[in-house]
């Protein structure tokens, strides 16, 4: 299946440090669409699944959350492409830690 990269919303710190956003991974051919939400940082995305994991992240650091990164030189060669064989959620490698 071909799928598309949008950027649905997108805020940046104002200090500048960190973006937090809104990626949609869709294909309305086929009524797909997925939707992840990240941070990107000091050239690194950091992905999770839905905005409560990303706030507890934001809080309580990295225990216990599920979440997935990718280094930005990497992001940008499937945000760039003009679309993707497959779905971007592939190229995610998810993880969790022991919370503590």
């Amino acid at each position: 299946m071909i799928t598309f990269l949008n950027t649905v919303h997108e805020e940046t710190y104002s200090d500048g440090d960190r973006t937090l956003g809104v990626l949609m991974n869709y294909n309305e051919e086929e009524n797909f669409k997925d939707c992840y939400i990240y941070v990107y940082r000091s050239g690194m995305y950091i992905f999770f699944n839905t905005m409560v994991e990303l706030y507890d992240y934001l809080l309580n650091g990295e225990s216990g959350m599920l979440r997935a990164y990718m280094e930005e030189q990497e992001f940008d060669e499937y945000y760039d492409a003009e679309c993707l064989d497959g779905k971007f959620g592939d190229a995610l490698k998810w993880i969790k830690t022991i919370k503590n």
